[in-house]
């Protein structure tokens, strides 16, 4: 438990602590990526990559390619995220999750989890990102 850093101040349905995730990303395994592997030759094959092992990369390459627009290394962007997520252009920034849960069934045992509502939610943070709204509003960030 971290407690709540600055840029999550006032956002609904965070308390005294670090309210996670941020952001999301489509990372089912029928509509989520695809990843071309090789086998070290001339050969590629396609294949699923779903869950965080597709977001955290997503997500990586939404911020290198926001840096080579701006460019330059945005560094730190949270609080950048935060305050579009808060501002008239979130809708357009992020595809917003208001249905589903998180919750989680495993054979004999049910994880429950929380329900994606409008605005950051523990299910979705904010959302995914509409990167050609996204990119522009992060150049314009600075973190120093």
């Amino acid at each position: 438990m971290f407690p709540r850093p600055a840029y999550q101040d006032g956002v609904a349905g965070i308390g005294a602590f670090r309210g996670v995730p941020d952001v999301a990303a489509d990372a089912a395994a029928n509509t989520g990526m695809t990843l071309a592997t090789t086998d070290g030759g001339q050969n590629y094959v396609l294949v699923s990559a779903n869950g965080t092992s597709a977001s955290a990369p997503f997500w990586a390459a939404v911020i290198a390619l926001a840096d080579q627009y701006a460019g330059r290394h945005l560094g730190f962007v949270n609080p950048a995220i935060y305050r579009i997520a808060r501002s008239p252009i979130y809708h357009r920034a992020f595809h917003e999750v208001t249905t589903g849960t998180n919750t989680v069934v495993f054979p004999g045992q049910t994880l429950t989890g929380y329900n994606a509502r409008p605005g950051w939610n523990p299910v979705i943070g904010w959302g995914s990102p509409d990167a050609q709204v996204l990119f522009p509003m992060l150049a314009r960030y600075d973190s120093s």
